[in-house]
């Protein structure tokens, strides 16, 4: 919806979008964009009462608590209180109570650190019974300047009177002149819940034990090497919702320098009934380094230290959690077992770990650490289908075909500098260019992708699209094993053109030279070489030589589908897959033959592939594992989502698709919350935060591969659920480049693919917007 307004000397213009309510929250979101009809000139002491310039302004009302007021009503307030996440990191909570009217709601504001601000109603009495909390999300704080909140409170003892105004104010040169006709944009979520927002809890993530949240007497204090020129200290603040506990530290510049916060258990605890660690933290957004947890156990020889480094992430600066199998803790101490009977310590360091961690200052804080059992998770007997949206799938279809460029190559980031072409974005255009219909699309990218496949039958990771020089000259066996995957997709999309069936069969030799024949046969061509180089990659135990999960259930799609001379590949694959990476005790695939880190494509494609062959409940296991360990809120709790390992670190958006397309619990609404982040013109980001560190990075960028898994998570795919044949064959007595589809009499039904399979997702552990395996510490 598109509303118009003015407001004194602006005119402004408001794009609103309504996604459908959830049950616990209702959601708009606002691109604003305002312009000024003549110059304006903001007085300074405007500027420093933050009045200058309101970017957002919510209206409330506050009389009273629980007294009367006139047209007697009693508990007179509509909201109670204000808070957000200051510039110092701590959170900053005003009661309405505490504040005289007429006067400012904040003394003293500091600017945000967070995206949000909050309207509280922290009872659940009004004047007008259970009034919902506010909150103003920005989709993001800028970069040039900051944005401070502040309100108003005006004496009144009308109900009727909203005396309460609570705005985000730009601190920018908005709030001190403006010329005629300059103009500016704001975009922002509203959110209307009916409890204070608290997204760990609202989305069930405390599940367990909490063992500390530092609301009473615990025994954590700071540790540092006495050798290094550090400096720890420890001190509760105010936190999301209640006391946390922060580290304020100085790693000085020496690599390899640390300091800690460790918390002692006297007696010892007994976890033996769980197996995963989750606490929430925040870090500091000018202070990049590793980070440290470890568990200290004892047994009749003393106290060992198991424990786990990731790296290069504390530069996160808003509240979210962490998640950490207790297999994933290495001992220090070679020989001994961790025994989750006698925990006598919990530890989180921070780390100079390498020149690109930066050292320094900085603060770490944590709060509700605790420990849960996944391993006893419920599953559910069924896979949950996604409800489809064509319109919301054709949108998708449409914005990936304008990306594709001259070349045939489809650009993976519209707002990246570069026209940068991966090479599993390629695939997962292709398919849904094939699934879609769009022959002409599928036809160049087909085209492209024989083009630049090398002489050895692989890809490289990357190329320039407009002039395909080379960007990334990595050989990754995921992206090969896609984009012969995508390739015996697009042939199979020649059992479905009667045009060039019909011509072939009047007159073979004249078909044989048209330029869609040619392609079909360049394509399959360029399929067989890209599954041969992949044969090359396979070890004397049936496994890939490299160590990689994704990467291994990658290829077995590959040799799947690539025809059945690929069939004891894939049979071979398939062995290594059950027997060296799929964890049974858990329910889930490991991230590697002996790496324990949650990772999410590991169980959406690796549920794919379970379900094709008949384990439809280890499938099942699989998605419910990373629905255990791998969801999380945005930073501002407008939208949540996947991760795609753990951490989590951030949203997903493109492992999102992947676990609804694959039929995970809850994928409806999972669903929805892609759908609310849709653009209009079809295009989805990466994610609603922006964060590179543990190994991800996710950035607001639209892309292909989020945007190509928001149209299979509507319209199913990329993988198949029944048995399917290739389509496309060489004609015994054709000439080289006559290709026919197999017509039904030969016992095989046209237009269906090759192989058993299921619909799911994909995407390489080391490319941008993917995970790659974060380095112990």
């Amino acid at each position: 919806m598109q509303a118009y307004a003015t407001n004194g000397a602006f005119t402004i213009t408001y794009n609103i979008t309504m996604p459908p309510p959830r049950d616990d929250q209702t959601r708009l979101h606002v691109v604003q964009t305002y312009t000024t009809t003549t110059n304006v000139s903001i007085p300074a002491i405007r500027r420093t009462e933050k009045q200058g310039f309101k970017l957002v302004q919510i209206s409330s009302m506050f009389i009273n608590e629980s007294g009367a007021c006139a047209g007697g009503f009693v508990a007179c307030h509509d909201s109670d209180a204000a808070r957000y996440m200051a510039s110092n990191l701590e959170r900053h909570q005003v009661a309405f109570s505490s504040v005289a009217p007429s006067g400012f709601v904040f003394t003293n504001p500091l600017p945000l650190s967070s995206t949000w601000l909050d309207a509280l109603h922290t009872d659940d009495v009004s004047w007008q019974g259970n009034t919902p909390n506010v909150r103003i999300a920005l989709d993001a704080l800028p970069n040039d300047r900051t944005i401070t909140p502040q309100g108003w409170i005006n004496a009144t003892a009308d109900p009727n009177d909203d005396n309460v105004g609570l705005w985000l104010h730009d601190d920018g040169t908005a709030s001190e002149s403006w010329a005629a006709g300059r103009s500016a944009q704001v975009s922002y979520w509203l959110l209307a819940q009916d409890n204070p927002p608290d997204p760990w809890n609202d989305l069930g993530l405390r599940n367990g034990v909490t063992l500390l949240n530092f609301e009473g007497a615990y025994q954590c204090y700071p540790v540092r090497d006495e050798r290094q020129s550090t400096v720890a200290a420890l001190r509760p603040i105010a936190g999301y919702t209640d006391t946390a506990l922060q580290l304020d530290y100085n790693l000085g510049t020496g690599n390899h320098n640390w300091a800690q916060i460790r918390c002692d258990f006297n007696p010892p605890i007994d976890l033996s009934s769980y197996d995963h660690l989750r606490f929430e933290w925040r870090g500091d957004p000018n202070a990049a380094n590793s980070m440290e947890v470890g568990l200290i156990t004892r047994d009749a020889t003393g106290d060992h230290i198991f424990a786990r480094g990731y790296h290069h992430v504390t530069h996160r600066g808003w509240w979210g959690h962490l998640i950490i199998p207790f297999q994933f803790l290495e001992g220090w101490t070679p020989g001994r077992m961790f025994n989750p009977a006698q925990v006598v310590a919990v530890f989180i360091s921070v780390v100079k770990d390498g020149a690109n961690d930066s050292g320094g200052s900085g603060r770490l804080a944590i709060d509700n650490l605790g420990a849960f059992n996944v391993a006893r998770r419920p599953v559910l007997s069924a896979f949950e289908r996604a409800t489809s949206n064509k319109i919301a799938a054709r949108a998708a279809a449409d914005w990936i075909a304008t990306q594709q460029t001259r070349t045939g190559l489809v650009k993976s980031w519209q707002e990246e500098g570069a026209c940068v072409a991966h090479t599993y974005d390629q695939a997962l255009a292709l398919i849904v260019f094939v699934k879609e219909k769009r022959r002409a699309e599928a036809d160049a990218l087909a085209r492209a992708l024989v083009s630049t496949q090398n002489a050895d039958g692989s890809w490289y990771k990357s190329r320039n699209c407009e002039t395909l020089d080379l960007v990334d000259s990595n050989k990754w066996e995921g992206d090969i094993a896609w984009a012969v995957y995508g390739l015996s997709l697009y042939l199979a999309l020649g059992g479905d053109r009667p045009d060039v069936c019909t011509t072939m069969q009047k007159d073979v030799h004249q078909r044989a030279e048209t330029a869609i024949n040619r392609t079909l046969a360049d394509a399959r061509r360029a399929m067989q070489k890209g599954a041969d180089y992949l044969r090359t990659r396979i070890g004397a135990d049936g496994c890939l030589v490299i160590d990689h999960t994704e990467g291994t259930i990658d290829a077995w799609w590959a040799f799947q589908f690539a025809g059945p001379e690929y069939q004891d590949e894939a049979n071979r694959i398939r062995n290594c897959l059950l027997t060296y990476y799929w964890d049974d005790a858990m329910g889930r695939f490991k991230g590697g033959r002996n790496w324990w880190q949650p990772f999410l494509d590991n169980q959406t494609w690796g549920a794919a592939f379970l379900r094709s062959i008949g384990e439809s409940a280890k499938a099942r296991r699989a998605l419910s594992y990373a629905r255990a360990t791998l969801v999380l809120p945005a930073q501002g709790a407008q939208a949540f989502g996947f991760d795609g390992q753990g951490g989590p670190w951030a949203i997903w958006n493109e492992g999102t698709g992947q676990y609804i397309a694959a039929g995970g619990e809850g994928a409806n609404r999972f669903l929805g919350e892609l759908i609310a982040q849709q653009e209009p013109n079809g295009a989805l980001s990466s994610s609603l935060d922006e964060y590179a560190g543990g190994g991800v990075w996710t950035t607001r960028w639209h892309g292909v591969a989020p945007t190509a898994w928001l149209y299979f998570a509507l319209q199913g795919g990329p993988f198949l659920l029944h048995k399917i044949y290739l389509p496309l064959i060489l004609k015994p007595g054709c000439p080289t480049l006559c290709i026919c589809p197999l017509a039904p009499a030969d016992g095989f039904s046209p237009g269906r693919f090759a192989r058993s399979s299921q619909r799911l997702s994909p995407a390489p552990s080391d490319r941008p917007g993917r995970s790659v395996k974060a380095k112990a510490v």
